[in-house]
């Protein structure tokens, strides 16, 4: 699994504004300049882009795993984020980063925890899935406020 970290361009947000429970709703400048993780995960064939928060908080919550802990010496609470993965299968909107734009204590920190972090989501997007699948996901804490919510045709359910 390689390791690909990216912005996704202005120009994605402001074309998918409809999309609901997304970061940073309507300032499309934030939201293109946000570091994103891009994972792939193989279960359906889409590009999974999970972005780096500076205030995730706790991973671990009492009804589930919400992300990762990436901090760093200054955002001691920074992490990925699984409930604001977006699927983005269109290279158009990805803008590589073509140097580190993170601490390299983060960039360390992500790269060892890689698998852990692939399995992670996979569990999360495995568990979203199955609750669309029960009509459940607007009504379960782990997953209510999911901007997966925008994706649910593209999983096969």
């Amino acid at each position: 699994m390689e390791l690909v970290l990216c912005y996704i361009k202005e120009n994605y947000f402001k074309e998918h504004s409809d999309y609901q429970k997304i970061l940073d709703p309507g300032d499309t400048t934030k939201q293109s300049k946000r570091t994103h993780l891009c994972i792939k995960v193989e279960i359906d064939n889409n590009q999974y882009y999970i972005p780096l928060r500076n205030k995730l908080g706790d991973a671990v919550r009492k009804f589930g795993r919400i992300g990762h802990s990436v901090p760093s010496s200054k955002r001691k609470n920074a992490g990925l984020d699984y409930r604001y993965a977006l699927i983005i299968n269109d290279s158009k909107y990805i803008e590589l980063q073509t140097e580190l734009r993170i601490p390299n204590s983060q960039y360390r920190c992500i790269k060892n925890d890689l698998d852990s972090i692939v399995k992670e989501f996979e569990v999360y997007l495995r568990g979203y899935i199955k609750a669309v699948k029960k009509n459940r996901n607007e009504k379960e804490p782990l997953y209510r406020e999911s901007s997966l919510i925008n994706f649910v045709d593209y999983f096969d359910i």
